[in-house]
């Protein structure tokens, strides 16, 4: 009997090549997007949760209240917290802490190979092994608390000693300290955030950063974290409780601006607020995008397979003459559809595989498109399939097999079909509704991140080279000016500790005068007396600072000009400001206009900008021109000064593109899934348009006789689907603004939602429709009347 039905089902699939193929690609092309979103959307959600004690980990992080009202999230920690954490807490069962910094790593000591360890390199201490979970190939965790100490996973034991043993050889540390490598761990799998491959141990650091605030409670940065982990994840609250009396006893009266909480360690992958890599609305948005090509796909079969049935409607009769029941012509459809599905499953598979080599390069994780050891994945197919099957196969099935065995006899089962044509109508207004939404809100996505690529930034971004400076001593820093100067093409140079747009910066209270601590916070730029030079700012009150190794005169930002209560740029002037971050008082010499001095996601600042030799950790070289030779111009001067290290540089245009990096992939992202629900929708209208005009031959041939031109025809068969995506267009409309809006509230400074963005995308999707079905409407306007009236 199985046997049977499948021979039928393969007839019939032959029988209308056009039909089932539409069928076929509308079904692969969806499962194929719900399958490439679903390992996405895996990979996120799995970051970090093979830890063992992942449940009961977390990372301690802070809300700094401002007396302004404002709050500052930071991810960073005092480096006494997990110490004093685990000494005083009985709950805290391991807690580490984590430092982030570049390192110079030089092997060997003679003609030593050098390597600038930029995103790789942490220092930590043995209870970071206890927390997270890493497979030791050699030595132990307890290695850590020596001075001098070194861990590293396997590859990097490889890119440093080749095949020899690691164990017990010695690197160089930013041409300090000589570090013993003392154990080996696993390489660090895919699904995690702590891509580290050196791990130095905590009093390493002190030896090399002797002049960090060891044992200051408001010396916190962002690079270094504390993680803990809890004896059981319900001592989570009762342990939250705690905090406010924490801060208290070690802040005192700052202890209203410390606000200690922790963060699991589920959330550090998805809380943007505090350097998270993805947002839980993006994979949830996703999910949905994922969601709606399935169904698109089917609405697509259904639409397709009504308006078929009444071909099939002698079929039928015959069978229910013959004795078949209703439920076996029921479950004889489901089972078509079972086939289609399947076929159109091996196809998504390959379209997924190609998807996923595009994504992997677009989001520099690996994405797969199948991996049938993972159960999830295994899971995820089978209910996939399963509401395929479902969802498009149901509704035809049941009106089919409702089908009256007379009418359908005698061929009149089409008047059955035309009650169905609103439910075929509806579901294409649903379609194009949705892909409408995706075009606009993908339009937005688009053009915000080009005005976030292209807005003035109130700074000269291009140009501009970067690179890091390992010693700040005054008469390096001179010599490396002078010569660089020489090169024909650099225009100025300017030292200092952070670009004047960048997503690290420090800052702190102020004190303006005689007056008390302001309740705001302002930013701290430390840089030299050519900073302004070099990036084009502009002073629009007073001059620039004078040259000098430390503070003493100040520039100021037109915000914090405002923030004083000052009434213009001139009354700030020759007047005295403590900056709390340098613990110094300055004058205050001139007043800048404002400039962007984070991202584009937050607003302008105020800023102060005083030198500090001691601080400076980077230096810019403008150029007038970039030659061929350049940069290798610039390298061997820079060699000279620090022969040591190893010389990188950077752009700083190219820096400040990275800033927005999450909606350059989001913008590719959402063009991608909007083009494939626009692929999916017009494939259904292709087919619909098809059946239409089959169905209408025979009066296409009566008009042409009577005198019917060719665009006359094209307009009368075209209309009526036109008008559905007009209708579906306003309907989606509100949707749309909706969504636009709603990702557009992230962003400080953003683009306006104009009419023209919705006149654009209504233009697109109707323009596609109408493409679509102009297609078939023309072939059959141009058809021989004579073939027309012979159609039976």
């Amino acid at each position: 009997m199985l046997r049977n039905s499948l021979k039928l089902s393969f007839r019939n699939l032959l029988k209308n090549k056009v039909y089932s193929g539409i069928n076929i690609s509308g079904l692969a092309i969806g499962m194929a997007g719900a399958i490439i979103i679903f390992q996405l959307v895996s990979y996120h959600l799995g970051v970090d949760r093979y830890h063992r004690n992942a449940a009961r980990t977390y990372r301690v992080v802070v809300d700094l209240h401002l007396e302004d009202g404002s709050v500052e999230k930071e991810k960073g920690s005092a480096y006494l917290l997990h110490e004093t954490l685990k000494k005083e807490y009985g709950d805290v069962e391991s807690a580490s802490y984590l430092a982030q910094k570049e390192l110079t790593i030089a092997i060997g000591n003679t003609n030593p190979k050098k390597f600038l360890e930029k995103e790789n390199a942490a220092f930590t201490n043995p209870d970071f092994f206890k927390i997270f979970d890493y497979q030791w190939l050699s030595g132990n965790a307890a290695v850590l608390n020596a001075p001098n100490t070194a861990v590293l996973t396997e590859r990097y034991a490889r890119k440093y000693f080749g095949k020899s043993n690691p164990v017990g050889q010695y690197i160089r540390v930013n041409n300090q300290e000589n570090v013993v490598v003392a154990g080996i761990v696993k390489d660090y799998p895919e699904l995690t955030d702590f891509k580290k491959d050196i791990f130095v141990s905590l009093p390493t650091l002190k030896k090399l950063v002797p002049e960090y605030g060891y044992q200051d409670w408001g010396w916190i940065d962002s690079g270094r974290e504390t993680y803990i982990t809890l004896r059981s994840a319900e001592d989570r609250a009762a342990f939250e409780k705690q905090m406010p009396a924490f801060s208290k006893r070690y802040y005192g009266a700052d202890s209203k601006v410390f606000h200690y909480h922790l963060q699991g360690l589920a959330d550090v992958h998805f809380n943007v607020d505090y350097g998270g890599k993805i947002k839980y609305s993006t994979i949830i948005m996703l999910g949905s995008v994922g969601l709606l090509l399935v169904l698109i796909a089917c609405f697509n079969f259904i639409n397709l397979s009504t308006a078929q049935a009444f071909k099939r409607g002698k079929e039928v009769g015959v069978r229910k003459v013959l004795g078949v029941s209703q439920a076996q012509v029921f479950w004889l459809f489901i089972q078509e559809t079972a086939l289609f599905t399947i076929i159109a499953f091996v196809l998504a598979i390959a379209l997924a595989g190609m998807m996923a080599m595009l994504l992997t390069d677009w989001l520099g994780i690996h994405i797969q498109s199948s991996d049938l050891t993972d159960i999830g994945f295994v899971i995820f197919i089978l209910i996939l399939l399963v509401f395929v099957v479902a969802m498009a196969g149901f509704y035809p099935a049941v009106m089919i097999s409702n089908f009256n065995p007379l009418l359908a006899i005698k061929g009149l089962a089409g008047q059955h079909v035309n009650g169905h044509f609103p439910i075929r109508k509806g579901l294409v207004v649903v379609q194009f509704a949705i892909s409408f939404v995706m075009i606009a809100v993908s339009m937005v996505i688009i053009l915000q991140s080009r005005y976030l690529k292209n807005k003035d930034l109130g700074v000269d971004k291009d140009l501009v080279v970067h690179i890091n400076l390992p010693d700040a001593e005054s008469g390096k820093i001179a010599t490396f000016t002078n010569e660089v100067m020489r090169l024909k093409d650099v225009a100025s140079v300017s030292f200092f500790r952070t670009p004047p747009s960048a997503q690290l910066g420090s800052g702190g209270s102020i004190k303006f005068e005689n007056r008390d601590w302001e309740k705001f916070v302002a930013r701290s730029r430390v840089a030299d007396n050519n900073y302004v030079k070099t990036y084009g700012l502009k002073l629009v009150a007073g001059r620039n600072l004078a040259a000098s190794d430390t503070l003493r005169e100040l520039l100021i930002n037109q915000k914090l000009v405002k923030a004083l209560g000052l009434k213009s740029p001139d009354e700030a002037l020759n007047r005295r400001l403590l900056v709390g971050d340098a613990d110094k008082t300055g004058v205050i010499v001139g007043v800048l206009s404002d400039f962007n001095n984070s991202d584009l996601y937050t607003e302008i600042e105020p800023t102060v900008i005083f030198s500090m030799l001691k601080r400076y950790r980077q230096a810019g070289v403008k150029l007038a021109h970039l030659g061929p030779g350049t940069i290798q111009d610039i390298e061997r001067v820079w060699s000279k000064q620090f022969p040591d290290q190893v010389f990188q540089h950077s752009f700083y245009d190219d820096e400040i593109a990275r800033f927005y990096q999450r909606e350059e992939l989001t913008s590719r992202l959402t063009s991608l899934f909007a083009l494939l629900s626009v692929f999916l929708s017009c494939l259904g209208l292709f087919g619909l348009a098809v059946f239409s005009i089959e169905q209408r031959t025979k009066e296409i041939g009566v008009r042409k006789v009577l005198g019917a031109s060719v665009m006359s025809i094209t307009g009368l068969l075209s209309k009526d689907f036109l008008r559905l995506v007009l209708i579906a267009i306003v309907i989606a409309s509100p949707a749309a603004y909706y969504f636009m809006d709603k990702w557009l509230q992230d962003f400080a400074f953003r683009i306006d939602i104009e009419w023209w963005i919705f006149a654009i995308s209504a233009l697109v999707a109707a323009g596609i429709a109408l493409l679509t079905v102009s297609f078939h409407s023309v072939k059959a306007a141009l058809m021989n009347p004579v073939e027309s009236l012979k159609s039976d």
